[in-house]
């Protein structure tokens, strides 16, 4: 009875302390997401210059969305211009600088709202992956919770064990 709830107490420091891991990689994975999702929030323009400073395994993604990104917003604003061109929205100045200045400024604008709708989708797509996360904490620790009342449980019953194995010496 003593030996078997030692090796019980041993099996569940373990599981304990495995689960405790678990927990710890969730939290630093979650912490770097909510670091980028701040990095895409606080700017306007992505750079890579901006987008320092986040996690090394989140840096591939946020690189590939960045020219992504840029590149989308960039063929709309240029495809907004031309349609808003086509309908007459612009009409010519007569003058190139002034017309070239308008429609750079609509195109600024339009590159700026795209932008700003394919960040909006990555922080939804990054949020969705917190919720996933935090899911995952949630388990661990419930599962942490049960596994240290069975620690506890398996404590008394060793420490009985132990109390009731002593010997007595005739006293």
């Amino acid at each position: 009875m003593y030996l078997m709830a030692f090796w019980e107490v041993q099996r569940l420091t373990r599981e304990i302390h495995t689960l405790e891991m678990q927990a710890i990689k969730k939290r630093n994975e979650l912490s770097k997401h909510k670091t980028y999702v701040d990095r895409l929030g606080s700017s306007s323009i992505l750079t890579m210059s901006n987008l320092a400073g986040i996690a090394p395994e989140l840096m591939p993604r946020a690189r590939m969305f960045a020219m992504y990104s840029n590149q989308a917003s960039s063929m709309s604003a240029m495809q907004n211009v031309q349609m808003m061109k086509m309908s007459g929205l612009v009409p010519w100045t007569g003058n190139a600088l002034t017309q070239y200045q308008i429609e750079m400024s609509a195109f600024a604008r339009f590159k700026e709202e795209s932008l700003k709708a394919l960040k909006q989708q990555e922080v939804d797509m990054l949020s969705e992956k917190e919720k996933e996360i935090e899911l995952e904490m949630n388990t661990i620790e419930t599962r942490l919770k049960e596994k240290r009342a069975m620690l506890e449980s398996a404590k008394k019953l060793l420490d009985n064990g132990i109390r009731d194995s002593a010997p007595t010496f005739g006293l």
